[in-house]
């Protein structure tokens, strides 16, 4: 009876939160790091070719490990530090940065008045007791941006009361969920488009004037959704645990409609 009347006091089993720790830049050493400093995470560009990339570092582990395991390299001017780790322990961590995305890594696709810009987040399971590499588990498109010139003259001008241009934006925020060695990640994504009702599968010019109520940016539900990713074993990567929406108009630089 004592037994169970201490069971009915006590808290119900919390599961172990993932020890996500934010990373802020350090002014003595230039890099990232954690508020015990160390983890740090930091992005070399001016060393000679292969020398260049992101790394992680740890003073009380005395160990230091590049990140970048991909063949392809791209300009690391263009990265950033993702301002977290995802410590799966003290030696091991889920480690990223955000830079342009895969294959060709390009900063920028310009249009006639307008361009297109796309940032992926690259995350890495890391480890700094181990003689291993860091292995990418998990890409995803972290934002998005899209403008495209609609003004030719002044009778598009006040057609489109001085709204100029197209905007397509996508932002994507992650964060780690509890009661797992690699915990799952969420992803919350927030796309939008602007005028109201603008569409990069028509022509802009065969619209009708924009009401006021058009001039405000419009959420896309389809490609404003939260999704988890869990680990798969087998394959040593983050897998989308639901099919993902189709999203090119905001992902890619020339997107085409699907049939």
């Amino acid at each position: 009876m004592f037994a169970l009347l201490v069971s009915a006091l006590l808290p119900a089993t919390v599961l172990a939160q993932p020890d996500v720790e934010p990373l802020k830049l350090n002014p003595d050493n230039k890099l990232y790091c954690n508020a015990q400093t160390d983890w740090c995470v930091g992005i070399k560009t001016d060393g000679k070719f292969g020398e260049n990339g992101p790394f992680a570092t740890s003073r009380t582990l005395r160990a230091e490990r590049n990140i970048w395991d991909s063949p392809e390299i791209p300009n690391f001017k263009h990265f950033t530090v993702w301002p977290e780790i995802i410590r799966l322990s003290e030696e091991r961590a889920l480690v990223g940065v955000i830079g342009p995305q895969q294959p060709d890594f390009k900063p920028e696709t310009p249009f006639s008045g307008g361009g297109f810009s796309r940032r992926d987040l690259y995350l890495y399971d890391v480890s700094l007791g181990e003689q291993t590499s860091a292995n990418l588990v998990f890409v995803m498109p972290y934002t998005a941006d899209a403008s495209i010139r609609a003004c030719f003259n002044d009778a598009d001008q006040q057609k489109r009361a001085g709204l100029c241009s197209d905007v397509y934006s996508f932002k994507a925020a992650l964060k780690a969920l509890p009661g797992k060695d690699y915990p799952d990640l969420q992803v919350t994504t927030q796309a939008t488009r602007s005028p109201a009702g603008a569409s990069r599968y028509a022509d802009s010019s065969t619209r009708p004037p924009l009401t006021k109520d058009q001039l405000a940016p419009q959420a896309d539900k389809q490609c404003s959704y939260t999704v988890t990713y869990t680990w798969q074993e087998g394959a040593s990567v983050y897998e989308p645990a639901s099919p993902l929406p189709d999203c090119a108009e905001f992902l890619q630089p020339s997107p085409q409609r699907k049939p």
